[in-house]
């Protein structure tokens, strides 16, 4: 009786503890997410700094109004006049960044949104020139995607090793696609992707055929890791896979490479690059105006990172939306989006090597003083 009752009297004295012990822990581990600290903007532009943009121009700018506040500009020299004259692909990179701030500031159990809206933007004005307002929120929502993802991130713009996208990637891209008022398509199709392939390629030759386009991206390549490394922008070759005398030649010295051999030998490289392609996707949605682009932008950038929390890769195939031509034939060969939604961007998906990064532009270079 007396073993009975310690027995019964130590049980109790046990379970009180532990209750009291999960109650504080509870409270301490509330208390500390309350007590979290709202992140600098300085710390978030740090690591917002590594997402993608246009051909790696960076247009944003941050200037900070206070430890919640703060300005959103864009620099017109970091704009496509011939590839992007309407700047919607820039509006969409804005978004991007955007969204990359806020994923950057959830783990401090924060997120940043737009305030306010000026004008769209244009490549018409001179020097930095005012966007949005932008805040640091509280936030209770869970971030599904860790900022740590930001710096995984790459283009992968060489061979793929011939696997398609897992099953399970395909059915997250979806869902989250639904979850944005996005429209995601997949193919594996091999007939279907050497199409896709062969016209991208045709783009890209047309493209070069453009003096303009051609004189532009000549503007924006890297050639050598020192250009890139201080200018710490634009294309760099190394990231490409292709030799940077090659690439100099190619935009610097077009006329050898439009016919006979030389043509040849530049399609079938460019082609190898290709090599191992098992899926193509596709985006549709609304994509009307600068609220539109914003929110395309945002869904870009979760899609990306989303690609790479599954271990895999991608590279858009920009040129089949932005020429006009290649366009209607790609829309052609695709199953459509339903009703008034666009395709707005399409991309290679799969697995490959660990492909070299792009450099950056520095955070104070970012930050507007």
């Amino acid at each position: 009786m007396k073993s009975r009752r310690s027995f019964i009297k130590n049980t109790s004295v046990g379970l009180l503890s532990t209750l009291v012990f999960n109650s504080v822990k509870d409270f301490w581990g509330l208390s500390q997410f309350a007590k979290n600290e709202i992140p600098t903007w300085e710390s978030l532009v740090d690591l917002a700094r590594w997402c993608p943009t246009v051909h790696n121009l960076q247009p944003h700018q941050v200037k900070v109004v206070s430890a919640t506040e703060a300005e959103l500009y864009y620099d017109p020299s970091r704009l496509l006049t011939v590839g992007d004259p309407n700047s919607i692909f820039a509006t969409v990179a804005m978004g991007v960044f955007i969204e990359h701030l806020s994923i950057s500031a959830a783990p401090s159990g924060y997120q940043v949104r737009i305030t306010k809206m000026y004008d769209p933007i244009s490549t018409q004005v001179k020097g930095s020139t005012l966007f949005a307002k932008i805040e640091i929120k509280s936030s209770t929502k869970k971030e599904t995607l860790g900022s740590e993802l930001i710096k995984e991130r790459r283009t992968a713009r060489e061979a793929y090793n011939g696997k398609p996208l897992k099953i399970r990637t395909v059915n997250l891209l979806e869902t989250q696609a639904e979850n944005y008022n996005q429209e995601f398509f997949h193919t594996s199709d091999q007939k279907h992707i050497d199409l896709i392939v062969k016209l991208n390629q045709q783009t890209l030759f047309e493209d070069l055929e453009s003096k303009p386009n051609r004189e532009e991206l000549d503007r924006l390549f890297r050639y050598c890791k020192n250009d890139a490394a201080t200018k710490k922008d634009g294309l760099w070759s190394k990231c490409m896979g292709f030799s940077g005398n090659l690439l100099k030649s190619v935009f610097q010295k077009h006329e050898k490479w439009t016919k006979g051999t030389l043509k040849k030998l530049l399609s079938k490289r460019y082609t190898a690059s290709y090599n191992g392609t098992r899926s193509f996707c596709w985006i549709a949605g609304k994509f009307d105006n600068t609220g539109d682009w914003l929110e395309a932008g945002r869904f870009l950038a979760r899609n990306w990172l989303l690609v790479t929390k599954e271990g895999a890769y991608l590279q858009p195939t920009g040129s089949l939306i932005t020429n006009a031509k290649a366009y209607k034939k790609m829309k052609s060969m695709l199953p459509q989006p339903s009703g008034q939604n666009k395709i707005w961007m399409g991309f290679r998906a799969g697995y490959s090597k660990k492909p070299v990064r792009s450099y950056r532009l520095n955070t104070n270079e970012i930050l507007i003083k």
